[in-house]
């Protein structure tokens, strides 16, 4: 459709009324009479006849729409699609679990489809669909595990997406992984606590260094998941009875070492896992295979060394940091120092400080493992020797799956805070997908000279016929 930027150039189509004046009030001369006498003229007679009348109207039809056109040029047309769909809104459900998101909120979803919203499935390319239809065929979706928050990302990018969207979902917070977007204020997100809220299962079982067999036991729930240690009387086929062999070596960095070894003898006690520690400090002590190699030195680790895992100080420039260490499984640690070291393109980020810097990074080479950790296990660089947290972080890394929850038994709820939108962000909405527009300028630029030109023929060709009689 059409619209004008600055429509208050408009004005100046009044300016067609000087071409009309000077056409509609043309003064012509009049004729002289030849008579035969004096006698018959008048002492008070008139010399000469006049009349008002219009004069040339295809030049004045010429002239008011130079001037039209000139006025919309001023005011800058341009021209916007409209939308393929003039909805009020949308209403998204998931399609796997539709019938109970249904039933928990069917009053407010009935209410927002009478009042003019329309139904959409909350998955890729968010389709829409009768809502009855839908319900109908509820019971053929398959299991979806598609991240909430890139749906919503999604969602907020679509071309033909409403400015107003309720969301109804479930709020198990393993849907939501993966980075939260920025969410507009015209999103309405609602969750619910399913039936099924409450999952318990066995996590494996695994021989102790007492040599009794012990099991973990999950207990999944909207406010977190809790483990139980059981001791099972026989071992079976999935029961892990490897022993872990740990190497730290340090020969500079001597305390550190100290600190390292107290965090692994808690796991050891903790959990009663078989792990077999060595602490060296000389390289000849080295041996030649290592589950996990803790490498507390400045020294290149040698060749013939192999381990499936590596830890490593980064070497570097050494920046002081008023941050913290901010991971998924604990609560932030104060930082102080770190080494100002990029890590890899292909490094995964395991801790970040809280300028988003990493602080522990996993790069994969080859068959192995390697963790570069770009502070020190000091407190004059960090608090990890004196927090409670540093066992259970390094429990992470020893055993990755010792607190792993699947995700189809994960129960945890989402916190209300993060469902709710955010404040106007200017450079997030100057990003959103837009429909078209056509600036007309160089139409009217066209028009413009078309008509111009047609208006001086016209008056060339009407002096020359003048001209010759």
């Amino acid at each position: 459709m059409l619209q004008l930027l600055q429509p208050i150039w408009l004005w100046l189509t009044a300016g067609i009324i000087i071409p009309v004046m000077i056409h509609l009030w043309n003064i012509r001369p009049g004729k002289t009479l030849a008579v035969g006498s004096i006698a018959l003229l008048k002492e008070n007679g008139r010399p000469s006849s006049r009349s008002l009348q219009w004069s040339d109207l295809l030049l004045l039809l010429l002239r008011c729409l130079l001037i039209i056109l000139l006025a919309l040029l001023l005011a800058k047309p341009v021209w916007r699609a409209a939308s393929v769909k003039k909805e009020k809104g949308w209403v998204l459900i998931a399609q796997s679990g539709l019938e109970e998101t249904y039933r928990q909120f069917q009053p407010q979803v009935d209410s927002l489809l009478q009042a003019g919203y329309s139904f959409h499935y909350f998955a890729a390319g968010f389709p829409g669909e009768d809502l009855q239809t839908a319900l109908r065929h509820a019971a053929d979706a398959e299991a979806d595990s598609a991240s909430y928050w890139a749906l919503l990302d999604s969602l907020q990018q679509h071309p033909q997406a409403p400015a107003t969207r309720f969301l109804f979902t479930p709020h198990y917070l393993s849907r939501f992984h993966g980075q939260r977007p920025h969410i507009d204020t015209g999103t309405h997100w609602y969750v619910y606590q399913p039936a099924d809220s409450v999952s318990n299962w066995q996590a494996g079982s695994y021989v102790t260094a007492s040599g009794s067999v012990r099991t973990r036991k999950v207990s999944s729930r909207a406010s977190g998941n809790s483990y139980i240690y059981e001791h099972l009387p026989a071992a079976s086929a999935q029961t892990d009875t490897a022993t872990r062999l740990i190497t730290v070596f340090a020969d500079t960095y001597a305390h550190d070492a100290s600190y390292l070894q107290a965090a692994i003898t808690a796991i050891q006690e903790f959990t009663a896992r078989k792990i077999r520690l060595s602490v060296i400090s000389e390289l000849r002590a080295l041996p030649a295979q290592t589950d996990w190699l803790f490498w507390l030195s400045p020294q290149p680790i040698p060749e013939q060394v192999k381990s499936d895992n590596i830890w490593r100080y980064d070497s570097g420039t050494v920046v002081n940091a008023s941050s913290w260490i901010i991971s998924n499984e604990a609560t932030p640690v104060p930082l102080f120092k770190r080494i100002q070291a990029a890590p890899p393109v292909n490094g995964l980020v395991q801790w970040k400080d809280g300028y988003g810097n990493a602080i522990l990074y996993l790069e994969q080479i080859n068959d192995t493992r390697v963790y570069h950790f770009t502070s020190r296990l000091d407190p004059a660089w960090n608090e990890l020797p004196w927090n409670a947290a540093f066992p259970g972080l390094l429990l992470q890394l020893l055993y990755p799956d010792s607190l792993a929850v699947p995700a189809d038994k994960d129960r945890r709820a989402i916190a209300a805070q993060q469902l709710r939108p955010d404040q106007y962000n200017a450079e997030r909405s100057s990003k959103r997908t837009t429909l078209p527009v056509t600036d007309l300028g160089t139409l009217i630029w066209v028009m413009v000279f078309i008509v111009f030109l047609a208006e001086r023929i016209w008056v060339f060709t009407s002096q020359r016929t003048s001209t010759n009689g």
